[in-house]
């Protein structure tokens, strides 16, 4: 029977454990010193290592023979573990044993001793998925254990699991392995395998493997049954993804506003029964690159690649602007957001092709934000033009005295800056507001629809909104909402401002009431006649 290959070379030993170089000094460091803990939590995403480590560890805090803190996998206990032929090491899947009862039968074997070996060490794998009762019971045995008993547990969700029980554990966290890592060991699997595997597939199975060496594993067991002979057009077309020239081709093409060609391009993939999501992925991920390959000091190490495919992103980053890449991620990521909502991928694909090459789309989609050196101000109210200054009256002595040349009238210079709103003033309408209500539309469209015909008005560096009860009922009962039109507020003028209703401001827009009496009288003072008529 066949062996998986991830089953097939799981590592044995902490030297043969992949991309975890301070987590395993550190544990091999314990057993070396005879000083290990009675609690350990291990987490990272798959792949990297934790159950295996945590194996490792069991066979090496056991070992007759360690050797520098590794196990020897020679004496009777490694073997015995090795082939689970030792009761005294048990592994627990937390994901389908979650319930107290689960948890109370591990208690109850606490307290007996080790038959064959120096500790019992328990493995639960997925300890987040335990239920809040067991996560209750396991803790006072976890803080105190027995001293001949250790628990190791074990999690991708680490936010899952309760502080109580983090507190009472040593924590090591395993990154994901690097694309250079992963590449080496499937090549020596390959070898061992009696496998031709070219280096550029086993890049190709490391970078689509994302950092988990099990993932990898997986890959290459598929690709095997190709044949002996595995290179990069085998792993792709396997694997159901676009080659390296498909996309630079692709992309050129949507750069270049080439509509007919883009589609082309996309049905030549769709033939090939490239998967769409994973294709829309690749596509997100080659903009990025291609934004971050045109910065300077950008390195192929930044991104993860090699020299000739970096070399080739900077000449393709030449062809475009970051405005049109900005774009066009938004694009995709609408794309493959409404793919994971279940909307056809090709339609999807197909519409986001047609907005990234209908460039008279690109402003509506990312507004130019204009440069403004001072806060937004309401416009200043005209002044009328200066008089000439009278005529200086003349002295007896004025033919004796020079003329001195009177000052030309000039016309008032544009303001350079903006003018200081006045307390007494009223508030000026916002001149970005139809701009912030385009915005609006593709962030929250209930909201949109409320605010499509409001207006806004601009006072003291507040905007204030003017709109139906029906949009104040759906702020009040939507707190994100403030802060979706404060950033579309700033993503339209590129400031941030406060917003308020406009009733805040509604007593500044009525008229000023008089006292009849009163302007009467002050008419009488002025000297004008007055009858009073009975």
């Amino acid at each position: 029977m066949h062996i998986a290959l991830y089953r097939k070379y799981r590592p044995k030993t902490f030297s043969q454990v992949i991309g975890q170089k301070f987590v395993v000094e550190a544990l091999k460091n314990q057993i070396a010193s005879g000083k290990t803990g009675h609690a350990f939590i291990f987490t990272g995403t798959r792949g990297t290592g934790k159950t295996s480590c945590a194996k490792i560890f069991a066979k090496a805090v056991n070992c007759l023979h360690p050797i520098n803190g590794e196990p020897c996998l020679e004496c009777d206990v490694c073997k015995g573990i090795e082939n689970e032929s030792i009761y005294d090491v048990t592994e627990m899947d937390a994901a389908s044993n979650n319930s107290v009862e689960d948890i109370r039968d591990v208690l109850n074997e606490v307290n007996y001793l080790p038959v064959m070996a120096k500790y019992r060490v328990y493995i639960i794998d997925e300890v987040h998925m335990l239920s809040p009762a067991a996560f209750n019971a396991l803790l006072k045995t976890l803080e105190e254990p027995p001293a001949h008993v250790i628990f190791i547990l074990a999690t991708t969700e680490i936010h899952k699991v309760p502080a109580t029980i983090l507190s009472r554990c040593q924590r090591y966290d395993f990154t994901k392995l690097k694309i250079e890592d992963i590449a080496e060991a499937l090549l020596e699997i390959a070898q061992e395998e009696k496998i031709d595997l070219t280096t550029g597939a086993a890049k190709l199975i490391a970078s689509l493997s994302d950092g988990a060496m099990r993932d990898a594993n997986s890959i290459l067991d598929t690709c095997i049954s190709m044949g002996n002979r595995i290179d990069e057009e085998t792993v792709a077309n396997l694997v159901g993804i676009s080659k390296e020239e498909d996309i630079f081709t692709f992309t050129a093409s949507l750069i270049a506003g080439d509509m007919a060609a883009a589609l082309q391009n996309l049905l030549v993939l769709t033939g090939r029964s490239v998967d769409m999501r994973r294709l829309c992925e690749e596509l997100i991920n080659h903009f990025s690159s291609l934004l971050i390959a045109n910065l300077v000091g950008s390195t192929p190490q930044l991104l993860g690649i090699s020299r000739e495919k970096f070399e080739k992103l900077k000449e393709q980053a030449k062809t475009c602007t970051h405005t049109f890449i900005s774009f066009a991620l938004n694009c995709l990521t609408t794309a493959l957001d409404s793919i994971t909502k279940g909307q056809n991928a090709k339609i999807a694909l197909d519409m986001a092709v047609y907005t990234m090459c209908n460039t008279q789309q690109i402003p509506q989609t990312v507004p130019a934000r204009p440069q403004m050196a001072q806060p937004l101000q309401p416009a200043p109210q005209p002044r009328p033009a200066p008089q000439p200054a009278p005529a200086p009256v003349q002295s007896p002595r004025a033919e004796e005295q020079p003329s001195v040349p009177q000052p030309v009238p000039q016309q008032p210079k544009p303001r350079q800056k903006p003018r200081p709103q006045q307390k007494n003033e009223k508030p000026v309408e916002f001149g970005y507001w139809q701009e912030v209500i385009d915005l609006i539309a593709d962030m929250d469209i209930p909201l949109h629809s409320l605010l499509k015909n409001s207006v806004a008005y601009f006072d003291n560096n507040v905007v204030y909104i003017k709109a139906s009860d029906g949009f104040n009922d759906y702020i009040r009962s939507n707190k994100e909402v403030n802060g979706i039109i404060k950033k579309a507020i700033y993503n339209a003028c590129g400031r941030p401002y406060n917003i308020g209703g406009f009733r805040n401001i509604a007593h500044k827009f009525r008229d000023e009431t008089h006292d009849s009496l009163q302007d009467i009288m002050a008419l009488r003072d002025k000297g004008v006649q007055i009858n009073f008529k009975d």
